[in-house]
């Protein structure tokens, strides 16, 4: 929970400022999470939702798509380079509350949707982002600027 930065408040405070008694009874916030159970939680979603206005390439969307998670993502700055959109998960901007929405429940509705977009993002970090990719790139980055 950080402060939110229109209104000086707390931004779990705002949110649950705004729900209806019936909607905070079936929710939880975790609050502080050790990184070594991190993964378990992820590993427990149906699907991960990151409706985040400022995020610098963040691990999350990372260690989600390698666990194979379908995910609901902003579609802003950098996010285009990690996610295609539709076959990884879907990208929507975070002031469009009724498509975040509609995916969301998409998602809920479409099990073998979820799981192939899950399957798709984690084949997509595997041919970015794994070590040896990353090694080579590295490698012939070096030689072309030493050439």
């Amino acid at each position: 929970d950080v402060v939110d930065v229109q209104s000086g408040k707390s931004t779990l405070s705002v949110f649950l400022s705004i729900l209806s008694n019936d909607a905070k009874q079936r929710i939880r916030h975790i609050d502080n999470v050790p990184y070594n159970e991190v993964k378990n939680y992820i590993a427990k979603a149906h699907m991960v939702v990151l409706p985040s206005f400022a995020e610098a390439f963040p691990m999350t969307w990372l260690e989600a798509m390698a666990m194979e998670k379908a995910m609901v993502t902003s579609n802003i700055g950098w996010a285009p380079e990690l996610m295609l959109e539709g076959k990884t998960g879907f990208m929507v901007h975070p002031e469009n509350h009724d498509e975040y929405v509609n995916k969301i429940i998409e998602l809920l509705d479409n099990h073998d949707l979820s799981k192939q977009l899950g399957k798709q993002a984690r084949v997509q970090i595997v041919k970015s982002f794994a070590h040896d990719k990353i090694a080579l790139d590295n490698v012939e980055y070096y030689k072309s600027i030493i050439a």
